[in-house]
């Protein structure tokens, strides 16, 4: 059964990240700094109405919202979206996205509370679970997988590749392990931008993984 090594998947534009640098983590929307630092959305706009007002019947409670979310793999469904153009307003590609990498026993480790799914979020089939004895609940072939369309014999596939980690509120920088990008032109810049912030950088390696993107 996965343990608490498993790895976190978070996708964020590049621009975000000197924000985040300068807030020293990750926060959730509802408990976002009121400080004015700008951050790049990438996210569907009527997809994220409709998990701000959904709820978690485990765990801390509270709404979507009130956490951030992780994937449990690469390649996911909201990456291909981007790169595709279906997510409106956004026409830049796959190219300025990045992973940030985590994994639950970092979060753990930092004395974070969270909550997974076997599922997308907002679908009615999807269970949530707070306790890391109902990871088995979790897709794991299918999570990693870069081909996930619904089959006639399995037509629940893209819900299942949809399973979240959601951590409670905010995160700290030093959770993230690593940062990983689409090419060397990419990985130059991120590691332009964690060179302003000598001691956060110390504690991440950047890679270059094609195979994480479409």
């Amino acid at each position: 059964m996965p343990g608490p090594d498993r790895r976190l998947f978070r996708l964020i534009h590049l621009d975000t990240l000197p924000t985040l640098l300068k807030r020293g983590g990750l926060h959730a929307p509802n408990v976002t700094p009121a400080d004015g630092l700008p951050y790049r959305t990438i996210h569907n706009a009527n997809v994220q109405a409709s998990r701000s007002a959904r709820g978690i019947p485990c765990g801390p409670g509270g709404m979507i919202h009130d956490y951030i979310p992780f994937y449990f793999g690469p390649l996911s469904v909201m990456l291909l979206n981007l790169h595709t153009g279906r997510v409106a307003g956004y026409t830049e590609g796959q190219a300025p996205l990045v992973y940030l990498v985590s994994s639950i026993a970092r979060v753990t480790a930092a004395g974070r509370p969270w909550v997974f799914s076997d599922g997308h979020g907002l679908a009615a089939l999807t269970s949530w679970y707070d306790d890391e004895a109902d990871l088995d609940q979790v897709d794991w072939e299918l999570v990693g997988e870069r081909y996930w369309a619904d089959k006639p014999e399995d037509n629940d596939r893209k819900r299942r590749k949809q399973a979240e980690f959601l951590v409670w509120q905010h995160l700290p920088w030093q959770a993230v392990d690593a940062i990983v990008v689409l090419n060397d032109e990419m990985r130059a810049r991120v590691q332009s931008i964690l060179a302003a912030h000598p001691m956060l950088a110390a504690t991440v390696k950047v890679a270059v993984r094609r195979n994480w993107f479409y």
